[in-house]
């Protein structure tokens, strides 16, 4: 069963450099492991903002199985970039629904018949949603007028929202968001039933923002390390 890992590493001020040069080595040269089918190494903003969070990256995992998944922090390649970390943690992810592309691929199609939907709401488990977008260059001012609205709508949602950070590959044009939440009743309430969220949705599709988007939801089968102690605990 394919499986997303998704870790987030927090590092010491005298390794935020060494955690930076990171992502220009892998840009030049992608990971290679064992069952990876796809992988990101991305940055993170303060807040979901511009300002960069030097202090925070997030590596994300497409796996074939959740073995392979579970064996990439025993490998040389993970223990270089665990260096220098004040803490870390990682989510197993099975993928529930997706659209669009990334890199001119959808790296979370599961290829089951299944109703994804149906399984991760009985099942109890929290859910995550990963939203993933290149912005037209022209679109850039208009796009990051919005972001704080939309950042005050994850606000208001702070009793179901167990986890979310804003991430990208590129400053400013290539940007993802990562959240983990409740329930997907909690999702369904904040994507299609919050107006203020609605409105940002509305406003991408009517001034094409994006040139390649990606939406997915998945359910969190597990939760490992100090940053995701909590989500452990709701996880059936």
């Amino acid at each position: 069963m394919t499986t997303i890992s998704i870790t987030a590493f927090r590092y010491k001020p005298l390794a935020r450099f060494r955690a930076f040069a990171n992502m220009g080595r892998i840009l030049m040269q992608p990971l290679r492991a064992d069952g990876l089918q796809f992988s990101k190494l991305m940055g993170s903003g303060v807040d979901f903002g511009l300002i960069p969070d030097l202090s925070t990256y997030v590596f994300l995992g497409v796996w074939d199985t959740i073995t392979t998944a579970q064996s990439f922090s025993r490998t040389q390649i993970y223990q270089h970039l665990n260096q220098g970390t004040v803490e870390t943690g990682t989510l197993y992810l099975r993928p529930e629904r997706a659209h669009g592309l990334w890199d001119g691929v959808n790296p979370f199609t599961t290829g089951e018949a299944r109703s994804g939907r149906e399984k991760s709401e009985t099942s109890g488990n929290p859910v995550a949603v990963l939203t993933r977008a290149t912005i037209r260059p022209r679109a850039l001012p208009d796009f990051w007028r919005h972001v704080p609205q939309a950042r005050q709508r994850l606000a208001d949602q702070a009793d179901q929202l167990l986890f979310g950070i804003g991430v990208g590959e590129v400053p400013l044009v290539q940007q993802c968001t990562i959240s983990v939440w409740r329930s997907s009743a909690a999702v369904d309430q904040y994507a299609y039933r919050q107006s203020g969220h609605k409105e940002v949705v509305r406003l991408t599709r009517e001034r094409k923002w994006y040139s390649e988007e990606l939406f997915a939801r998945f359910t969190v089968l597990r939760a490992e390390g100090q940053l995701f102690a909590g989500i452990q605990t709701l996880i059936s």
